[in-house]
């Protein structure tokens, strides 16, 4: 079936977006050569019954896409909605309006299930009467399954024993969601190319449709969007994947940070927010450079059942290094500080422990305490990487960007490779109003990831922001900055 393949791709893209490239082609191959064989026709006949059925072109669907998910993925962006979005919508909503939230792309329901949940935590039994969530896919059999909410130990990696016992009921093969929840969510079935929606899936507020994009090319990523916006009412908020949002800045909505995060914003930002210092930017403001995300402030909205004493942790034996980075790489911070307290007490000179302990107390602002970890570092090797890197995160964090500029500094002198520490002066001088100074930072990060990845010199700390997306955010300052009078003047 190898030689008819590229007119299967064309209808799939045409019908639904989906794209099958590299090694994809092969997933696609066997999925025809299954229905084919299973309806025993030639991959001829096969073609046109695919494009005059639409229960057979479903379930092509079905077996094609990919429904990678699990509970509170991606929970900074949930703490987002949840601290930021929903109380602002709550302030400026007309009359007593539910808010409509939209988890388009929800496949088997972790998402939007994990949006009721993180609400009910806060508003309780309220919760039923502000918001009117919705999830919709492209594949009935991920439909049902979120439908029927019954759901085995690989959807709970971001979930609590608490918060399992307090959502969920225990059955012999898994876990059944209560009703409670069950109820606050309402599925559908959705093609985003479709030329007409369900009439339920309309005038939201929120929308989030995360990890979906990568699969279509940037002319779908646009219709899509356009979709989408549809869909929502004026001043609605579009939630996209962190690893995703910049390439999908398509011109279609405008892009703005907010709380260390992206989002689009349909209309612009000039609804009013809870606070005036939270404000969005419209698309004349310069859009500022998010933190690594391993080192960035915002915390886990579930809470991971943490062991009661440290005296607990010792009866156990302790997890190696690998162990604990991944730990703190996946932002299980309450998990992983109480081991790290473990490691400490029984080798108290361990750097890594030191460096890692003083990365979560970062992330949950303890900065004091942080600041010293990172100094004792200091004193043993006064050019750790590391250990400027964070006291220069702290610094900034507080608002003291002078300590901060300097902690830098330190880094670069030590390590001129040491792109992260490069890419957060230049944030620091163009929000400072240096232009030549942030320029010459942002080209400095571009040169230094043109060719490979440098040695940054970091040895201990979880780095996962692709190179590609700071490339693009620093290309994409650099063309927002003034232009360099000075040079233009030696041309």
């Amino acid at each position: 079936m190898t030689h008819h393949l590229i007119r299967f791709k064309q209808l799939i893209k045409a019908r639904c977006g989906l794209m099958f490239e590299g090694n994809s082609e092969a997933n696609l191959q066997q999925v025809l050569n299954e229905r084919a064989r299973i309806l025993a026709l030639e991959p001829a006949s096969y073609y046109e019954r695919l494009k005059s059925s639409v229960a057979e072109f479903q379930e092509l669907v079905n077996r094609l896409t990919i429904n990678e998910t699990y509970f509170f993925r991606e929970s900074e962006q949930i703490r987002l909605l949840v601290d930021h979005l929903v109380p602002r919508f709550l302030a400026r909503r007309e009359g007593r309006a539910a808010l409509r939230i939209l988890s388009a792309g929800c496949s088997s329901g972790e998402e939007p299930y994990s949006l009721a949940m993180a609400l009910m935590d806060k508003y309780g039994e309220r919760s039923a009467g502000l918001f009117d969530i919705h999830g919709a896919d492209i594949d009935s059999a991920a439909l049902a399954k979120a439908r029927n909410a019954r759901y085995t130990r690989f959807s709970f990696r971001g979930v609590s024993d608490e918060a399992q016992s307090r959502y969920f009921d225990k059955e012999d093969w898994g876990h059944v969601l209560k009703v409670s929840v069950r109820k606050q969510v309402s599925f559908h079935s959705l093609n985003l190319l479709a030329e007409s929606l369900p009439p339920q899936l309309n005038d939201f507020d929120i929308v989030f449709f995360r990890n979906v994009s990568i699969y279509f090319d940037a002319p779908t990523r646009q219709r899509v969007q356009h979709k989408l916006a549809s869909m929502m009412k004026d001043q609605g908020v579009l939630v996209m994947g962190a690893a995703e949002t910049l390439a999908n800045d398509l011109g279609v909505l405008p892009l703005v940070e907010d709380a260390g995060q992206f989002y689009f914003v349909k209309g612009g930002s000039s609804w009013p927010a809870q606070n005036p210092q939270t404000m969005m930017p419209d698309r004349a403001t310069p859009v500022t450079t998010p933190p690594l995300p391993q080192l960035h402030m915002a915390l886990e909205r579930v809470p991971v059942q943490r062991p009661s004493a440290i005296a607990d942790v010792l009866q156990v034996p302790l997890p190696d290094f690998e162990t604990l980075y991944g730990l703190v790489r996946d932002k299980q911070f309450d998990q992983a500080l109480p081991l790290l307290d473990a490691v400490l007490i029984q080798a108290g000179s361990s750097t890594w422990a030191r460096l890692l302990k003083a990365n979560v107390l970062i992330n949950r602002k303890e900065f004091s305490a942080a600041e010293n970890l990172a100094q004792e570092v200091l004193a043993a090797d006064a050019w750790s990487i590391d250990a400027l890197l964070l006291l220069g995160l702290a610094a900034k964090w507080q608002q003291q960007p002078e300590v901060a500029v300097r902690w830098f500094k330190q880094a670069t002198y030590s390590r001129h490779e040491c792109w992260p520490a490069q890419y957060y002066l230049a944030d620091l001088y163009r929000r400072g109003g240096e232009s030549d100074l942030a320029r010459r930072a942002y080209r400095v990060v571009i040169q230094l990831l043109s060719d490979k990845e440098p040695d940054t010199g970091i040895q201990y700390l979880p780095l996962d922001l692709p190179i590609g997306q700071v490339r693009f955010l620093c290309e994409h300052q650099l063309a927002k900055l003034p232009v360099d009078k000075a040079l233009e003047s030696q041309r």
